[in-house]
């Protein structure tokens, strides 16, 4: 990560911030520090690169806002979720909590088999993870948009009863296509559904998940799908 590239983040991410992608570097899990792939009110997703001639090197880094992060979204989501409903405190301490619920979100989904960015580390505000060579469903052109939602819909079959997660603010915006495949990002607001007493508690989020991608399929693709024939299937 060069100094232009240092000088373009000090204008975004405070010392903090700059301090653990420095030591992430230093460990090697990125080798150089490219473009901003997403910008956000909570953070930031910038492409990096690791030199590996054994692997693909790309990676991607979400540096989440210490400073300008919707506080009482976030809050909402973090203690909702009885593994972290005891963190309280400040934005800063609340933001690092946000980052360690993704990336273990992540893991329960990459557990699962599901398709998501492989999450390689979590450091403070910072998660390098898998780049994912696509583009967001929105903008997407589906060659067969019927397979696609069935592939999608086995994806969040298994997020609910494998990974055990609700994802809580799905849309064609946190959904990436590549090769015509569904992976599903930005969990950080995922809750952990134990049983379906926990479930009962996040169904409206859960519902709204699939009525917003039940209304975009047929919006954009004339799928004429039925809500609750969706609902029903992806009860098992």
């Amino acid at each position: 990560m060069g100094k232009e590239k240092f000088k373009v983040l000090e204008g975004v991410f405070d010392e903090h911030t700059l301090s653990t992608l420095d030591v992430l570097k230093r460990k090697k899990y990125f080798d150089e520090l490219g473009h901003a792939i997403k910008t956000g009110k909570e953070g930031d997703v910038y492409f990096a690169r690791k030199f590996d001639k054994e692997q693909d090197g790309r990676r991607a880094i979400k540096m989440y806002r210490v400073t300008s992060a919707n506080f009482k979204k976030i809050s909402q989501y973090i203690t909702r979720d009885y593994r972290f409903k005891t963190i309280k405190g400040n934005l800063r301490k609340v933001i690092m909590a946000w980052s360690q619920k993704e990336f273990r979100n992540l893991n329960l989904c990459h557990k699962a088999q599901m398709n998501v960015p492989y999450p390689y580390i979590q450091m403070n505000n910072v998660i390098v993870m898998q780049y994912i060579d696509g583009g967001m469903l929105k903008d997407i052109y589906l060659e067969d948009p019927e397979d696609f939602f069935e592939q999608l819909l086995e994806q969040l079959y298994i997020m609910r009863h494998e990974a055990k997660l609700v994802h809580g603010d799905l849309s064609e915006y946190n959904i990436m296509v590549q090769d015509q495949t569904p992976y599903i990002i930005d969990v950080g607001q995922a809750m952990s559904i134990k049983n379906e007493d926990d479930f009962k508690q996040f169904e409206d989020l859960y519902e709204r998940d699939i009525k917003v991608v039940v209304n975009f399929f047929n919006r954009k693709y004339n799928l004429d799908l039925e809500l609750e024939e969706v609902l029903e299937r992806l009860e098992g």
